[in-house]
């Protein structure tokens, strides 16, 4: 071969080895993760139960009304459920909910269904 071809080669050569360098890697995580699998308690089921829908009953104080988006804003107290701390938060609410029923200083029992921190109102009543 003359001089011309050995930048060429060396190129080609560099390009193999980089390439065998990042997919063994890769390759080597891909079988963790199907071994992972195959570990109690570690099935795509249980992977995916936090998407899963949610329902959790909570109390507190309607604090703003928005009948036009018709939404809802709760100062709540803790809902254990879905590990939320007390706060005061706007939620969406199903459309079965009359909100005009409800009025800004109510303290009230509502009911939440969703997941991740998506939830919407199902219902809501007067707080004993």
């Amino acid at each position: 071969m003359d001089d011309a071809h050995y930048p060429t080669l060396r190129a080609v050569l560099a390009s193999a080895l980089i390439s065998t360098a990042l997919t063994l890697p890769v390759s080597g995580a891909l079988a963790q993760m199907s071994d992972m699998k195959k570990m109690p308690g570690m099935n795509d089921s249980k992977m995916s139960d936090t998407k899963k829908t949610k329902t959790a009953d909570a109390t507190g104080t309607i604090t703003a009304l928005n009948g036009a988006n018709h939404k809802i804003t709760f100062d709540h107290g803790p809902i254990p459920a879905i590990d939320w701390p007390a706060m005061k938060m706007e939620f969406a609410v199903a459309p079965s909910v009359d909100l005009a029923k409800q009025k800004t200083g109510d303290k009230v029992k509502f009911t939440l269904s969703g997941s991740g921190n998506t939830y919407t109102v199902q219902s809501i009543s007067p707080a004993p």
